[in-house]
């Protein structure tokens, strides 16, 4: 009978622990970009640039959250006027993200059934120097290279955790597959 009591309370413990890092997740939705995804926290917008052989300088938006020492990113790059080259273009800012790190996983990525699916790249690293864990998904889409990111922090140490990768599968390309009540995600002023 002890031991079921124990049980049934270390069982509620845990159950009362988790409970607010799942509520602490919420969906968001650029209907300018053409996407939506789940993270935890507070999204924050950043701009920034990128240079790339191929692409170029670039203009950037990102829309960041860090939750429990995980730093969540999507960047979106507007290349409207580069359709022609999003093979190209996806395949350089691909090797751009994995060169000198060592690469743990590298696969064809795919969002969206049938004749809407938008197909991509998934990849985690190990960041050099102890800097932490990341995977990231890429997609070129309707003229925008969008990047998620999701970086395990060595201050958080748990490079098994399922939140990367709950982040990078929440991506969808269709407007019915955002969650309910989503965020609608500003353009920077």
């Amino acid at each position: 009978m002890r031991a079921s009591n124990l049980a049934l309370i270390v069982g509620t413990a845990l159950a009362i622990t988790t409970a607010p890092a799942e509520a602490a997740w919420k969906s968001y939705i650029s209907k300018t970009f053409g996407f939506s995804y789940e993270a935890p926290g507070e999204v924050k917008i950043e701009t920034g640039a990128s240079r790339g052989q191929i692409a170029g300088p670039q203009e950037t938006i990102s829309y960041v959250s860090t939750e429990d020492n995980i730093r969540y990113t999507v960047t979106v790059i507007n290349f409207a006027q580069a359709q022609a080259e999003s093979a190209t273009i996806l395949g350089e800012t691909h090797f751009m993200y994995q060169e000198g790190k060592r690469v743990l996983m590298d696969t064809f990525a795919r969002v969206e059934p049938g004749k809407d699916s938008v197909h991509g790249r998934k990849v985690t690293v190990d960041i050099p120097n102890n800097g932490g864990r990341s995977t990231a998904a890429f997609y070129f889409n309707k003229g925008y290279l969008i990047q998620l990111e999701a970086t395990v922090l060595p201050a958080n140490g748990d490079y098994q955790s399922p939140d990367p990768g709950r982040f990078i599968d929440s991506i969808a390309f269709s407007p019915a597959r955002a969650g309910e009540g989503a965020t609608e995600l500003k353009l920077p002023e």
